[in-house]
């Protein structure tokens, strides 16, 4: 198992600095998420420019995207971005792209399936991304270029993994993704969704091994399992109501309409939150469900540059 830390994009300077600590205790991975607003800080910053500076400040660990939100961008931009960011970082991106939720509110209207969009949306950036001319008619993109002079360092292209955590669309991201990257799913039911994947890989003529099984998890490790509940819960609650549909009912629990109504226990099966040894024992779940490349957000926010040796220890006692 590979692992990676993920930061919100809250500062371009602490950006560069965590990656250059993370890159320091071996981590493999450094990631940063693409909000336009803070879920869990008050000032946002732009995710490409966060990656600049990671992959600037950093020589080995890859950096990603957790993820590029895909309803507010173009393919061709896009794949301008990104092939700029892989010569960057010398060939170490991972550009993870999500429908994430469209956001009316600020001009960016839904319109058609978010879902159908999303999966078009990787499959014309993987041919942008392989360079060459690229003539595509699509449903929701209409695309006839010679291709970019700049190309990118890894080829065919920079890997290409997918935030895929509805059914239908983890099957449709099989025929298209490099890697998949869901959020705040329990193991037991990650291990099924995996399985799952696999064969809508076979079924589209593809190796399913060629998809890197990554899977991303909000941490919130004390020394003590009380001390992680009290300061985890209020944090997280709300990681249940946006999966609430898609996660929580799996899990068997009661469909739930506001914060106030998230359990304990909910929160617990979403993200990882306890002791050391708690957190040790789920990543180990992890592994035995199938995860190759396991993403950890550390929170509080303010905590992460103390919570990284700690996750550290944690991934020593579980491998």
């Amino acid at each position: 198992m590979r692992f990676g830390i993920s930061l919100p994009n809250f500062s371009l300077d602490a950006a560069a600095k965590i990656a250059r600590e993370v890159e320091g205790v071996r981590f493999d991975s450094v990631w940063v998420n693409d909000d336009l607003v803070g879920v869990f800080q008050k000032e946002t910053q732009d995710a490409i420019l966060c990656m600049a500076e990671m992959a600037r400040a950093t020589r080995r660990v890859s950096v990603g995207s957790a993820v590029l939100a895909t309803y507010r961008r173009h393919p061709v931009n896009t794949a301008q971005t990104l092939i700029s960011l892989d010569r960057l970082s010398e060939g170490r991106l991972i550009a993870g792209v999500g429908s994430c939720c469209p956001s009316p509110e600020w001009g960016f209207s839904v319109q058609g399936d978010v879902a159908e969009r999303f999966l078009e949306f990787i499959g014309v950036l993987e041919k942008l991304l392989s360079g060459g001319s690229v003539e595509f008619q699509g449903k929701f993109f209409s695309i006839r270029t010679p291709g970019f002079g700049a190309k990118p360092v890894q080829r065919p292209h920079p890997p290409i993994w997918a935030a895929a955590n509805i059914d239908r669309v983890i099957r449709g991201i099989a025929g298209v993704a490099d890697g998949w990257l869901p959020i705040c799913v329990p193991p037991q039911i990650y291990s099924l969704e995996l399985e799952a994947l696999y064969e809508a890989a076979e079924r589209a003529g593809r190796k399913p091994r060629k998809i890197e099984a990554g899977c991303m998890a909000f941490t919130v490790i004390e020394k003590r399992r009380n001390s992680a509940l009290r300061k985890g819960i209020p944090l997280l609650a709300q990681t249940v109501l946006w999966f609430n549909s898609v996660r929580v009912r799996k899990m068997g629990f009661k469909a739930v309409t506001s914060v106030g109504d998230v359990t304990p226990e909910m929160v617990s099966a979403l993200n990882i939150v306890g002791s050391i040894e708690d957190a040790a024992q789920r990543i180990g779940e992890y592994l035995d469900a199938g995860v190759e490349h396991l993403v950890l957000q550390p929170l509080p926010l303010k905590e992460i540059r103390v919570a990284i040796p700690r996750i550290a220890e944690v991934i020593r006692m579980a491998a």
